[in-house]
């Protein structure tokens, strides 16, 4: 079953400092994103836009090789949530291999990151000529001694580290995170 946002969806801070979204309905879904790492009051109490309704659908229409609905929900709503609220990042591009090809993703496109020891999957939440801002849907990585990327992590990374998914490499890759 997939969520059809509508006007009571509400934005809010948990009281254990994650970011939260009223589904209404006696529903609520919880980020995995601490106030320390967002853009927004204390007291954030606002509505689910329309801009990002349509992140939400768009992020949707993207992860349609996931099979699980939940899954999908789970992602696009984090992704929504790191698009919309979370604090400006720097690009950590040496974690990952260079390539060959570049290549400018879209918005919500998955893509995947060469660790040299494996690649992981990420969905494009923002994108810029230059780099973008991806969440991670490969399970909790470690990418050196002390830095690990968690499930729905964000990470600005330069689209020259970027590797295209086409729908061969899709499909192998989402069997690894779904």
């Amino acid at each position: 079953m997939l969520l059809q946002p509508n006007d009571q969806w509400r934005w809010f801070m948990g009281e254990d400092k994650h970011l939260m979204l009223d589904l209404g309905a006696d529903m609520l879904f919880s980020s995995p994103y601490l106030k320390k790492h967002l853009v927004c009051p204390e007291d954030l109490d606002q509505c689910f836009s329309v801009e990002d309704t349509g992140l939400y659908y768009n992020f949707l229409d993207k992860l349609s090789s996931i099979s699980s609905s939940a899954q999908r929900v789970q992602t696009a709503l984090n992704g929504v949530a790191v698009a919309r609220f979370y604090k400006p990042l720097m690009p950590q591009s040496w974690f990952f291999e260079p390539q060959a090809d570049y290549h400018q993703p879209e918005l919500g496109e998955l893509i995947a990151l060469d660790t040299s020891a494996e690649w992981l999957t990420l969905m494009v939440v923002e994108t810029s000529p230059s780099a973008s801002v991806c969440i991670s849907l490969s399970g909790n990585q470690l990418l050196s001694g002390s830095k690990r990327l968690p499930t729905f992590g964000a990470i600005k990374v330069m689209n020259d580290r970027i590797i295209s998914l086409d729908s061969g490499n899709q499909q192998e890759e989402i069997r690894k995170v779904g």
